[in-house]
């Protein structure tokens, strides 16, 4: 091993250690990583401006553009009443029942991320899913895992995050790979996610901590027609069945919900209910966008011959190639790597690593699977993710308490997806 390697190893620990102690975030950790790699092997200043930094901001531009759309679309679906809608006629269906509520919850929060995306939406999604799940006795744990996880299994479906997803591993967001990971992997994860709330409801045992507010139809969704609730599903329909382009998609879910929920208000009612949309949907992903931005750096960097030649003599050395290693390192070992803004976390460091695995002769298939798999287990794991700081603060529950309750038996999702990836790929 030679002093440059050493050098990046030394870089990228210590970039990580800063986000771990919580020194940097992910949004100034991503462009440092980026030129500080660069840096160590000597690629001239310009190029690392020019290429890394400036190339690489618009290097997942695709997975941008459809993250805006698709949080326009969200804040129209919320603004309209149809997520309300969705859920609250959800709630109705399950009574009293806990073990019904919360799995109906689950399944209607999935159901609304096939289109809503973004750390707002979930907030919005929690205010309404709390109080009724709590009301019937959820324990607080599982509460907070139905929203977090129902949220992220709609992700699979959901093709704004197609875009990102393939853009990572530089595949197109209609690549039939990143769609057919999506599928295989949503089925064990929405029936380990029941298995752990039935099995959390029955251990823990009926707990009342405070009461819904009325579930009747709020004054907001009250005028919501039925065959709205459809909105999120409309982009997915349109890329799947008849093969549109992502951004062109969403767009269509965009005019559906208005028409469907804004006749009364006329055409500058629905203008305006779009501009507002744009506006606060903008504001709730512009920290992604952000971060996104600095995975494009990263992904620049790691595609310079000068930094990728040492990364992959290193990588060929130390990556598992035989299929039980594999399951063992990313299956057992890769879901706790994530944790606390880990080296495989999607959202920072980990987008350089799967990008560098892409060179080390891993089927592509296994890459996809793992940015999927990982993507999912932040979303609902990470102490350090928003939503699930939010969640806990907002039910008066520690996280700590709430990650020691989830995070390992999700962890059997991570591994079934990887035993699977590998069944399939290798």
């Amino acid at each position: 091993m030679n002093m440059t390697t050493v050098l990046i190893i030394a870089a990228f620990v210590m970039i990580v250690a800063l986000m771990v102690t919580d020194k940097i975030n992910a949004v100034a950790a991503l462009p440092l990583m980026a030129v500080v790699l660069c840096l160590i092997v000597r690629i001239p200043v310009k190029t690392i401006m020019n290429d890394v930094v400036g190339g690489g901001i618009s290097g997942l531009s695709g997975a941008i553009f459809s993250t805006l759309i698709a949080a326009v679309l969200g804040e129209v679906i919320r603004k309209t009443g149809i997520a309300e809608k969705l859920i609250r006629s959800a709630a109705e269906m399950g009574g009293d029942n806990p073990y019904f509520m919360a799995i109906l919850c689950f399944l209607a929060c999935g159901f609304c991320f096939i289109g809503l995306s973004g750390v707002g939406a979930k907030i919005m999604l929690g205010l309404i899913v709390f109080p009724i799940m709590l009301s019937v006795g959820v324990p607080k744990v599982i509460a907070a895992f139905v929203m977090l996880a129902g949220t992220s299994i709609g992700y699979f479906m959901n093709v704004a995050r197609w875009t990102f997803i393939g853009n990572l591993v530089g595949l197109e967001a209609s690549d039939p790979l990143v769609k057919n990971t999506a599928i295989m992997l949503i089925i064990p994860g929405i029936i380990i996610s029941i298995l752990l709330i039935v099995i959390g409801i029955k251990v823990k045992g009926p707990v009342f901590s405070w009461s819904a507010e009325n579930k009747s139809a709020s004054a907001n969704d009250s005028d919501v027609p039925l065959y709205a609730v459809l909105a999120p599903v409309i982009p997915l329909v349109l890329v799947m069945a008849f093969k549109w382009d992502v951004n062109t998609a969403l767009i269509a879910g965009i005019i559906y919900a208005v028409l469907c929920t804004q006749w009364k208000v006329g055409f500058k009612g629905s203008l305006d209910l779009i501009n507002k949309a744009a506006f606060d949907g903008f504001a709730n992903v512009s920290v992604t966008i952000v971060i996104m931005m600095g995975i494009g750096m990263v992904l620049a960097a790691a595609k310079q011959e000068l930094l990728l030649a040492p990364i992959q003599e290193l990588l060929t050395k130390v990556v598992p190639t035989s299929p039980f290693m594999i399951i063992l390192v990313f299956g057992a070992i890769g879901p706790f790597l994530t944790m606390y803004r880990g080296p495989l976390n999607p959202w920072g460091l980990g987008a350089a690593l799967i990008g560098i695995l892409l060179g080390t002769g891993l089927p592509i298939g296994l890459i996809v699977t793992l940015a999927w798999l990982y993507d999912y287990y932040v979303a609902v794991n990470d102490p350090t993710a928003s939503q699930v700081t939010w969640a806990c603060g907002y039910m008066q529950l520690g996280v700590g308490k709430y990650t020691r309750g989830t995070f390992l038996v999700d962890a059997f999702f991570v591994l079934a997806g990887v035993i699977l990836a590998v069944v399939f790929f290798m």
